[in-house]
């Protein structure tokens, strides 16, 4: 049956109020609206809905039964409207991100702190992983937004918004703070032990895809998943590693580390905002898009 939704609101608030006048005061109509508009809902359903009293109206059995189901239909609608403006106002929602340990340290860090103490009932989820796997996750619709190396790969998927940029370099510590000392040749760097993140990371593919068109093959000494261990590691002496400027600006400041002077930089790299194309973010995600503008 193809059967007005008013007529349904009408019905329900005149069998909640058990009067047409009070119904009519509710929804700001006149009582002879609000009769109309059960007349119709009766003949609709070839029965009657109430029963006219002295002092009101009260349901006969088959508006009871219409009832039952009518007002739980509302309550639902009505429980649907509450949440979509409690996430409209950001009451409620999530967002899943992805981004690495380095990009986390480096943006989301101060960025979700702030976002958290604004709209702290928004649960926010963060995956880690390498870029190829976020960006898979992305395209899939498992996490909203990806924090990733640029460039990348299907460009024409995705939105991409620039961030910021960064700086890949090496540090030294130790026994090998005497190399800070001096404009090393990037040849000269297959003479230590260089620290290096693992092979899937979008940071060690663009060095070493830098350092070959350099003609400069390194096989590392120690390969590590976490950019926060290679420091650790530079700050005992170990070897050279391989990090991100950005990443240990403290320490380069307190002297704890030291930056290589090369012959030639390592050119900068960028960090994106990667979103799915044609895909409208939720109100917890565009706030957080804005936050970052």
């Amino acid at each position: 049956m193809d059967i007005n939704y008013d007529l349904y609101k009408v019905f329900c608030t005149v069998a909640r109020e058990k009067s047409l006048s009070a119904a009519a005061k509710k929804l700001f109509v006149s009582q002879s609206a609000v009769s109309q508009s059960i007349k119709q809902l009766e003949k609709a359903f070839d029965a009657k809905l109430f029963d006219r009293k002295s002092r009101g109206v009260e349901l006969t059995a088959e508006g009871k039964i219409l009832f039952e189901y009518a007002d739980g239909a509302f309550s639902l609608l009505e429980s649907a409207e509450n949440k979509f403006f409690d996430m409209k106002n950001l009451k409620f929602g999530k967002i899943k991100i992805g981004a690495s340990d380095t990009v986390c340290a480096l943006i989301l860090t101060n960025i979700l702190k702030d976002f958290h103490a604004k709209y702290p009932e928004i649960n926010i989820q963060l995956i880690n992983q390498t870029t190829n796997q976020l960006l898979s996750q992305l395209a899939l619709g498992e996490i909203d937004m990806a924090f990733v190396a640029l460039p990348i790969a299907d460009e024409e998927k995705f939105n991409i918004k620039k961030i910021t940029d960064i700086n890949d370099c090496f540090v030294v510590s130790g026994k090998y703070s005497h190399l800070a000392r001096r404009t090393l040749n990037l040849k000269e760097l297959e003479n230590y032990p260089i620290l290096m993140l693992d092979k899937k990371s979008s940071a060690r593919l663009y060095l070493d895809d830098f350092l070959l068109k350099k003609d400069v093959r390194i096989s590392p000494a120690v390969e590590l998943a976490s950019i926060d261990l290679l420091t650790r590691f530079a700050e005992i002496g170990i070897g050279v590693s391989a990090v991100i400027e950005q990443y240990v600006e403290e320490k380069l400041k307190q002297g704890t580390l030291e930056k290589l002077r090369l012959s030639e930089p390592i050119p900068k790299r960028a960090i994106g905002l990667v979103t799915r194309k044609n895909v409208t973010p939720s109100p917890a995600g565009k706030k957080l898009i804005d936050m970052l503008r």
